[in-house]
């Protein structure tokens, strides 16, 4: 009986978690407006940095750095289509904890940490497939050449899973306003980590070789990296290297905000808000 209650219980939040996500996606559609000025975002910010790879690969020094054709540009494409999803998830934990409106989560059936995370995704899902439909006009009528479609099928299954690692980062950062009365610093920390490690606006291949070592197996690779190498050098064993880094950090995330939401929890419970 009490095997068959837990999975009942088991069912029914994923089943929350599954309608909150679908809210967020929903939600963020609902305000397209918002949605459009992202997509224009990327539109020029992609026109920049594509000016600029190009430069540099016009003029690099033969043999100087292996830039493959077109490549970067694709790979910067794919990392900024994956950080501009991102969701503001950590402004969510701040304002509940902060507010002193988190009581009010606590009483509901549904586990507040789970919905707020699965809310958080589905804004992150809207933002992907909008800034993905954009992405394809850009390439489009730039007259680029195409990545392979081998690499695109990757892509579609590592943007996903990057995005959840960010989501978790953020979330990590929010988490801190049990402690600290603002968590812009740590989303700040984090956010530049994404850029350096994770290899925004250059692959880490490119990176003297303790640092890129490091990179790759940090959550920042995993959340941008590993995603963009496969439409800029697309293979099976990069994509199932990046797949398994990947699942690794959304597991060991998964627990470091479960067990930083526990000890928050506990310390409000006995000393109240901040």
């Amino acid at each position: 009986m009490t095997s068959t209650l837990r999975r009942a219980e088991a069912r029914s939040t994923l089943r929350a978690a599954a309608s909150a996500l679908r809210m967020g996606f929903d939600q963020t559609l609902a305000g397209w407006p918002v949605l459009a000025g992202r997509c224009l975002f990327f539109g020029l910010i992609m026109t920049v940095l594509s000016a600029l790879w190009d430069k540099v690969a016009a003029e690099q020094v033969a043999g100087a750095i292996a830039l493959p054709p077109g490549g970067v540009v694709l790979y910067v494409g794919a990392t900024e289509w994956i950080t501009l999803s991102l969701p503001a998830v950590y402004l969510r934990f701040e304002d509940d904890i902060r507010s002193g409106g988190l009581e009010i989560h606590l009483l509901r059936p549904k586990p507040y940490l789970l919905q707020t995370l699965a809310l958080g995704l589905g804004g992150g899902l809207a933002r992907l497939a909008a800034l993905g439909v954009t992405a394809i006009l850009l390439l489009a009528l730039s007259g680029r050449a195409w990545p392979p479609l081998e690499g695109l099928a990757f892509l579609l299954v590592l943007g996903p899973l990057g995005l959840l690692v960010g989501v978790m980062l953020y979330a990590l950062a929010g988490l801190a306003a049990f402690w600290a009365r603002r968590t812009l610093p740590f989303q700040l920390i984090i956010q530049k980590l994404m850029f350096l490690l994770g290899g925004l606006f250059a692959p880490v291949t490119l990176y003297p070789a303790a640092l890129a070592e490091v990179a790759r197996a940090s959550p920042f690779a995993a959340h941008l990296y590993w995603a963009g190498a496969q439409v800029m050098a697309p293979s099976l064993m990069g994509f199932l290297v990046g797949a398994g880094w990947q699942l690794a950090w959304i597991l060991l995330l998964g627990a470091a905000c479960l067990g930083l939401w526990r000890l928050g929890l506990a310390k409000l419970l006995r000393e109240g808000t901040i």
